[in-house]
């Protein structure tokens, strides 16, 4: 891998990071600040809590590796097993990210629950399959 790509990607992941990590606190907010004090608004705010910080250790360290290759002006290969556990981390915050989403329904009504969880899981297969056909890619 050139450095060039090295650094695209890195910076495309950080993206996605900050912009998911921002979605994620926004949703905290949104339930703290909401008049239902419920357990569901409780396990809401856990589950949006995590998939938040788990989107902030991927920023963190795609901004840290794409820091590393700018200033070595190559590509840091010490850093394979960080950024691949980031990586792993961000991918598991999705699903955390998108299982929020399918349990906020249920904050509002049965009807919501349902459609929201619905549409959930069929957004977690559909990226399931996303990430499992580049993945196939390098196998």
């Amino acid at each position: 891998m050139t450095i060039d790509n090295y650094l695209a990607e890195a910076a495309a992941l950080a993206g996605l990071a900050g912009i998911m990590a921002g979605f994620s606190l926004a949703a905290v907010v949104q339930l703290l600040t909401a008049s239902s004090s419920g357990k569901l608004a409780t396990a809401g705010i856990v589950v949006f809590s995590a998939a938040s910080v788990m989107f902030l250790y991927a920023l963190i360290v795609s901004v840290l590796s794409l820091s590393a290759a700018a200033e070595l002006a190559r590509v840091p290969h010490e850093l394979d097993n960080l950024n691949t556990g980031a990586l792993l981390i961000m991918f598991g915050a999705i699903y955390v990210f998108v299982g929020g989403i399918g349990m906020a329904g249920w904050i509002r009504s049965r009807i919501a629950g349902i459609l929201t969880t619905v549409l959930a899981v069929i957004s977690a297969c559909l990226i399931t399959y996303a990430i499992g056909s580049v993945i196939s890619l390098f196998m």
